[in-house]
């Protein structure tokens, strides 16, 4: 026997488990549950700071380029200068180089108004403009450095602090040259950084946000904080990077904050100018998106939460009430097992009468025992019945199977309980019985109960139950209740209303007389069928009035039945009067609406959410008829085919998920190339979220496209010489270095102007200066190849893309050629005039270069071959000076 202890301890433990076990699952699901919800809200923190990060490198970028910009600006100003201070012998002063619309103003805005300061070859200060320099400026390192190397290239200084004004200036000097080439002197430039940051609408900063220049040197910078501008020492960043799944990227974090608001700085080098440009947008508007991402996160969870905690709280209580249940149904059966002792029920024990043979068949089954209630059933006492074989008993048992299902259970060891009917009982009247036969040792116990009047009443409640079923399929409105025999026996007052036809009138087969005359017979042939087949039946149907209205009705009706027989039938009639004549202006309001549509120029469609066609006008049904299709029904892939559904597809997504866009489709499915204009229109549901289809409409735009292609490439022609003009070479440069970093080919790109051609404009006219310029253009055209782009600027500048060349040779070989040709005289209508080219070419693969600044190393090259004499070209790769080329 079990130890008392121990199994009141297991039952305690069993209670336990039983109590714990759903709060258990409840926080594990919680635990999971808010794990991802902070996972995935650490995820989208980083995503969030991630993008932050690259809107400010890009702000940063921008403003590297600006910056970029002006100080090669003001490179070229100095360039400039020096050009024109060698030609005019050193008499050229910085009154008249800086005069309004003079040489600076064509390189710089007049706004700026540099600092200026012209120094002689011994030092001292000749000429200065808008700012203060010292008399005598011979022992400064950027002057000895001019004195000491021959160089044409521009010294640009660190950021450094002028003594006197206190401003931050970064400072551009290049050297001056006699005619022999001694030095000459120093042209100064100073330049404020401050410059390069008050441009401030350029950025798109948010309120607060912040630009800055550093110096990678000294560590000064000047920044701008909206309208604030901050020059200081002290602002000092470092590197972070950011290693989170989206991605690494590299972020500038401040040593010390300098103002209260907490920025995401991004940062471009600039390390020509040995400068930072830094550009940050403050946190809080950065991270605006992400907040409310994150409230809504954990709104989300904290609503699941609490239903999941409703949930485990409902099966709690639930479980604590099946356990009661359990025990009452415990109870209940102790209660059933007393009461079936002493039950009221027919009880009888059989024993099997086996043969003697090998199989020990089961032959009989003798009567052991049985109540005075059973032996009563039998029409004999307990004394009578007992020990007597079924076979003498009561031989209808074997016949009506009773005997086989006894012998069944015996053999299965499987209950039987079942209910049965039966009129072979000694009484001689019908009985409906409940019994349950069970396996007993060698026998079987059958319990047997009369329940002939619960038989009865059930089959009243089911005629009852299928009647008022009846009346539940069809709208409670007029109501019709009928016979067997489809005999009117009840209408109710909305029958009357409906069918102006009164209860008394109506009873027996004169109801019909409600139904119009056209209709009746149709009526009469369906409810014959509907006799056979015993199925509901409904139409549309007319009444008529007695005062001669007509009214459309609903009919419905239905037949009630029990055991499979038709006791009656019950219909309903409804006035659908008003809805029909709805139904009739809807169908006009839509043929109008057709009407409108197929009169419109454009294709106009309906697709649905399974991308099935749905409407579509004339215009789109004859686009579609050129080629035999029929949309209507089909999905649009199966309309266009696979290829251009597979341009299609992302568009239809895009409608689909709630999205109204418009775009170009081109269409050569025909002799010629055409282009549509397509808007798609989403269609929202009734529940205002829920995407059911889209609209489509589609227009020819070929005409107007061509149109706007033909007026594009005139604004790329230049209309003296009918070469392409300064936009069209930019972005060509650009494509052509696009494909060649692609395709990592080879190409050339030549920066030309015509040597003295200002004495010819000056000498013979603008008319001749204009046709020496057609003339050198038609030379030019005639020396390259077909394959080149040949532009020109602006002025004598011109401009060669030579694509896809095969070693750097042929370029420079071509380029000698150039010189060559352009050395013949030009007869311009009787004036001979005699000019010569000078070219700078420079190359490019696939470099990291932007192509103003491949363009801007082929002017350098220009440059060279201009100081080296003229009348020749220079020639190098794309990141410095390859050696001279005479031509």
């Amino acid at each position: 026997m079990n130890n008392p202890a121990q199994a009141t301890s297991r039952s305690v433990l069993r209670r336990l488990y039983r109590a714990i076990l759903l709060p258990a699952f409840a926080l594990a699901l919680l635990g999971v549950m808010w794990a991802a919800v902070l996972y995935q809200v650490r995820q989208e923190r980083v995503s969030a700071h991630y993008e932050a990060v690259l809107h400010s490198q890009s702000l940063a970028r921008t403003l590297a380029e600006h910056t970029n910009h002006l100080l090669r600006q003001s490179d070229h100003a100095t360039q400039l200068f020096k050009l024109k201070f060698e030609e005019s012998g050193g008499s050229l002063r910085l009154a008249e180089f800086s005069k309004s619309n003079g040489l600076l103003d064509s390189l710089l805005p007049s706004k700026l108004d540099l600092p200026l300061a012209l120094v002689a070859a011994d030092g001292t200060l000749i000429d200065s403009r808008s700012g203060y320099f010292a008399p005598h400026l011979g022992q400064q390192p950027f002057f000895l450095h001019h004195v000491q190397n021959s160089s044409d290239t521009p010294l640009i200084t660190t950021p450094i602090v002028e003594p006197r004004t206190k401003k931050w200036q970064i400072q551009i000097s290049r050297r001056l040259n006699q005619r022999d080439g001694s030095f000459a002197g120093v042209i100064v430039m100073m330049i404020d950084p401050a410059t390069f940051v008050e441009d401030y609408d350029r950025l798109n900063l948010d309120p607060g946000g912040a630009v800055m220049l550093i110096s990678r040197e000294n560590g000064i910078a000047t920044a701008r904080v909206d309208e604030q501008l901050i020059i200081s020492d002290a602002i000092d960043f470092t590197a972070a990077q950011s290693g989170g799944r989206i991605g690494t990227l590299d972020e500038l974090l401040l040593a010390r904050p300098f103002d209260a608001v907490e920025r995401i700085y991004g940062y471009a080098e600039m390390p020509r100018y040995l400068l930072l440009a830094v550009a940050g947008n403050p946190l809080k508007t950065e991270m605006t998106g992400f907040e409310l991402r994150r409230q809504r996160y954990l709104v989300a969870v904290s609503l699941a939460s609490l239903m999941v905690l409703l949930f485990v709280g409902l099966l709690m209580q639930q479980a604590h009430r099946l356990r009661r249940s359990a025990l009452m149904v415990s109870e209940a059966q102790e209660m059933l097992r007393a009461a079936a002792e002493a039950s009221m029920d027919c009880v009888y024990l059989l024993k099997a009468c086996r043969l003697r043979s090998a199989d020990n068949a089961i032959a009989d089954f003798t009567l052991v025992g049985l109540n005075d209630r059973g032996a009563a059933l039998l029409g004999m006492t307990s004394e009578q019945a007992r020990g007597k074989r079924l076979q003498e008993l009561m031989p209808d048992l074997h016949t009506h199977g009773f005997f086989d299902k006894y012998k069944n259970v015996l053999l299965t060891g499987r209950p039987l309980d079942e209910e049965f009917e039966v009129d072979f009982l000694p009484s001689g009247e019908h009985y409906w019985f409940h019994h349950q036969i069970v396996p007993i040792n060698e026998g079987v116990a059958v319990t047997t109960r009369d329940i002939t009047p619960r038989k009865k009443s059930e089959l009243a409640i089911r005629k009852s139950q299928a009647e008022l079923a009846a009346v539940n399929d069809v709208s409670p409105l007029g109501l019709l209740r009928a016979d067997a025999h489809g005999q009117c026996t009840y209408v109710n007052r909305t029958f009357e209303f409906v069918t102006g036809l009164m209860r008394s009138e109506a009873l027996g087969e004169n109801w019909l007389r409600a139904i119009h005359p056209g209709d009746r017979a149709n009526l009469k042939a369906a409810l014959k069928q509907m006799a056979v087949t015993r199925l509901p039946y409904q139409d549309t149907l007319r009444c008529v009035h007695p005062d001669g209205t007509i009214v459309w009705v609903m009919f419905k009706i239905a037949a009630m039945i029990v055991d499979k027989q038709i006791y009656g039938y019950v219909g309903t009639v409804d006035d659908i009067t008003h809805v029909r004549k709805s139904v009739m202006a809807l169908r006009e309001s839509e043929a109008r609406l057709r009407t409108i549509a197929d009169s419109l120029p454009a294709m106009v469609a309906y697709i649905d959410s399974e991308e099935v066609f749905r409407f579509h006008n004339i215009a789109y049904e004859r686009e579609f008829n050129r080629f035999g299709t029929s949309v209507l029904g089909k999905t649009v892939v199966e309309t266009v085919g696979e290829a251009r559904y597979s341009y299609l597809s992302p568009y239809i997504k895009r409608a689909l998920a709630g999205e109204t866009l418009t775009f170009e489709e081109e269409d050569n499915s025909d002799t010629t190339l055409r282009t549509y204009e397509v808007v798609y229109i989403p269609q929202i549901d009734e529940d205002g979220s829920t995407v059911i289809g889209f609209h489509v409409m589609r227009q020819d735009i070929t005409a107007q496209k061509r149109e706007k292609q033909r007026l594009l490439r005139l604004t790329q022609i230049d209309t003296l010489t009918g070469l392409t003009n300064r936009a069209g070479f930019l972005q060509k440069l650009s494509d052509s270095m696009h494909a060649s970093a692609e395709n990592h080919h080879l190409m050339a790109v030549m920066y030309m102007d015509i040597d003295r051609f200002k004495p010819v404009n000056d000498t013979y006219g603008h008319s001749v200066g204009d046709a020496l310029l057609r003339a050198f253009s038609t030379r030019l055209t005639h020396t390259m190849r077909a394959s080149d782009t040949i532009a020109r600027l602006g002025g004598d500048e011109f401009t060669i893309i030579m694509e896809r060349i095969n070693r750097a040779e042929d370029a420079t070989a071509l380029a000698a050629k150039i010189v060559t040709a352009m050395q013949a005289p030009f007869d311009l209508d009787g004036t001979m005039v005699s000019i010569s080219a000078s070219i700078g070419l420079t190359f490019y693969r696939n470099e990291d270069i932007t192509p103003a600044e491949l363009l801007h190393q082929a002017d350098l090259l220009l440059y060279q071959a201009k100081q080296n004499g003229r009348n020749t070209y220079r020639a190098g790769p794309s990141h410095t000076t390859a050696g001279d080329y005479a031509a």
